[in-house]
């Protein structure tokens, strides 16, 4: 096994380090911990200016990891990398024509793809006056899982 930092404030008791071991054993961003547990020793031995020529991380970094390990009283899965996800992301919106359109064609044509949709759906949206879409989106259209089309 790969030797971990742990900080200073750690008490002693070998009950303890392992729950604190633990944590990451099995943990889906390990490798990404013990990067961030080797470039903190790294700072720790060598300096600021060392560690941002050896890995592009400031010293800022690193602080903000040691005040991460802090506040998590030395749980090593708190270097974990947070969700990177927007909190609101874009919803999708399609003109209720193309999709009732593209729910209809499906239902009388079972297993008709994109391809095969697109020029029907093109005539029909030119008829009703509506822009029609590209057929990369009607994929996406048909893969919804909202509409259940595919």
């Amino acid at each position: 096994m790969k030797q971990i930092y742990i900080a200073s404030y750690f008490r002693s008791g070998y009950s303890r380090f392992m729950k604190y071991i633990l944590g990451i054993l099995n943990h889906p961003e390990r490798e990404s911990i013990e990067r961030r547990l080797d470039i903190i020793k790294f700072f720790d031995e060598f300096g600021q200016e060392a560690t941002r020529r050896a890995f592009d991380k400031g010293r800022s970094t690193v602080y903000l990891w040691k005040q991460k390990l802090k506040k998590a009283e030395g749980r090593l899965s708190a270097l974990a990398p947070g969700d990177k996800t927007p909190i609101r992301q874009r919803k999708r919106i399609v003109h209720p024509f193309i999709e009732s359109f593209i729910v209809d064609y499906r239902i009388s044509h079972p297993g008709a793809d994109k391809t095969t949709i697109t020029p029907s759906l093109t005539k029909a949206c030119q008829i009703a006056g509506v822009k029609p879409v590209s057929e990369s989106t009607i994929g996406r259209i048909i893969s919804d899982p909202v509409l259940n089309t595919g």
